[in-house]
């Protein structure tokens, strides 16, 4: 063999090895501009789900909120019936005082 015939048959294979880096390079550059148009939504629905995630704790604390407020109100309902209870002598230890005062 020649080298004029060995020189053109690896300039062959490097053209064919060049259109398929071109053809590679090419499939990475559509593959990217996907990735980037991915990259984008994805985003936009990170900001969707946080601002879901803010409604909800909002919610849940008013939720919280108006329970702990009731069950104080329920607390201060028993404490004062309680009270009442002990003020009108069926309280332990409660009645005697009142009875020598009033006797």
């Amino acid at each position: 063999m020649s080298t004029q015939t060995i020189k053109t048959r690896h300039y062959a294979a490097l053209s064919s090895r060049l259109r398929a880096l071109q053809g590679n390079l090419s499939e990475t550059e559509s593959q990217l501009g996907l990735l980037a148009v991915h990259l984008q939504a994805m985003a936009k629905l990170g900001i969707h789900n946080g601002a879901q995630f803010m409604a909800v704790s909002r919610l849940l604390d008013k939720e919280l909120e108006k329970a702990g407020d009731q069950q104080r109100l329920e607390e201060e309902e028993e404490d004062a019936q309680a009270l009442n209870v002990q003020q009108r002598g069926g309280g332990v230890g409660g009645g005697g005082a009142e009875q020598s005062v009033r006797a």
